[in-house]
């Protein structure tokens, strides 16, 4: 059988043989990675591994673990889009990319005021949402005709129609036929941009967020007198009326000359 050197020392050297077997045998000169025949095996030989097998084994393990460590924590831990829920009180949700709540934070005094005492990590973005929104309702933060707004913070637009999406839908069912709100999806860096847009005057200006407005309701309006059209024939005036109105005649076909002289028109018969 062959040998291979892998390690030499003063007394002696470690042999791998071809069965992948470590083996402490005299040195006999031996140089690392020279093949052998017939060693000189030593009595207190122990079969184990060299000891840069050893580290080595031990190394890769350590770099396994890394790299699992930091695959789950870019994956379950480490903050991927975040979610800014807005009512009165505003929260930040901090999302992985499997859309679980990590962390959440009151970015004003009553947003921390709504998380006292609530803890979301670890559950699905659309759960938090609606019961942070419920929590509100029970503080007196949103009642009849307010307003909630979600203010997605996602790194690629197919996320934020995602995330939207689901967002809208399950909160709508969650409040049908409880409260009556206004919700609102917006993309939070098209409006940070909005916010941050200088005006005319060289200022930065904040765009105010629409405002819901009320259908007024429809009223009678009076219809418009008939008029006759152009040309329109008009009704035919009684019987025995020539529609010229009084012609100085009387009625019994008098001609308006007297009778009384007999006819006499005033010229002589001579």
């Amino acid at each position: 059988m062959k040998y291979l050197v892998m390690e030499c020392h003063p007394g002696y050297a470690i042999l791998l043989d071809e069965e992948g077997r470590f083996r402490k045998a005299a040195n006999l000169h031996y140089k690392v990675g020279q093949t052998v025949r017939d060693p000189v095996w030593m009595r207190t030989e122990r079969r184990r591994p060299a000891r840069w097998v050893r580290s080595g084994i031990a190394a890769a393990a350590a770099c396994l673990l890394l790299f699992l460590g930091v695959q789950f924590y870019q994956g379950y831990l480490q903050p991927y889009s975040f979610i800014y829920l807005t009512i009165n009180p505003e929260v930040r949700m901090n999302l992985n990319r499997q859309g679980t709540v990590v962390g959440l934070a009151g970015t004003n005094a009553d947003g921390e005021a709504l998380l006292e005492g609530y803890d979301g990590r670890g559950k699905n973005k659309v759960t938090v949402a609606d019961e942070l929104i419920d929590r509100a309702i029970e503080m007196g933060f949103l009642s009849d005709g307010g307003r909630v707004s979600f203010s997605i913070d996602a790194p690629d637009e197919a996320l934020f129609q995602a995330y939207g999406t689901e967002l809208r839908t399950e909160v709508t069912e969650h409040l049908d036929g409880r409260i009556l709100v206004t919700l609102e999806i917006v993309d939070h860096d098209r409006a940070q941009e909005a916010l941050a847009r200088p005006s005319a005057s060289g200022t930065a200006t904040a765009t105010p967020a629409p405002t819901p407005t009320a259908i007024p309701t429809p009223t009678a309006t009076p219809s418009p007198e008939p008029t006759r059209p152009a040309n329109t024939p008009t009704a035919a005036p009684p019987a025995g009326d020539s529609g010229y109105g009084d012609s100085g005649y009387d009625d019994d076909g008098d001609s308006g000359y007297d009778d009384d002289d007999g006819g006499d028109s005033d010229y002589d018969d001579d």
